[in-house]
């Protein structure tokens, strides 16, 4: 339980404690926020199934990526880049 060790007074590894701390103001040391894969577990299903959606009745295709982590960018041509360039990146 984080509320009686150590973890109530520092940022859990791997979590995003730290980044929901200095966006939002708040310090969820027990868990369940909104950056919490319990709360967003909802929200990825349904942006899987409205791709599909999209997908299948107006041929609609999403894509998206990460441009930028602090120094190390990507050169991507946003005309030509398909699902399977996103499926192929490592990251």
């Amino acid at each position: 339980d984080y509320l009686e060790n150590d973890m109530s007074v520092a940022y859990r590894p791997s979590h995003a404690d730290a980044t929901y701390d200095a966006k939002y103001g708040v310090r969820a040391i027990a868990g369940g926020g909104r950056s919490s894969a319990r709360e967003t577990i909802g929200r990825v299903a349904a942006g899987a199934i409205a791709r599909k959606v999209l997908k299948q009745y107006n041929d609609i295709e999403i894509l998206g990526y990460v441009s930028k982590v602090q120094d190390i960018a990507c050169d991507v041509d946003d005309d030509t880049f398909t699902i399977e360039d996103v499926d192929a990146n490592i990251v």
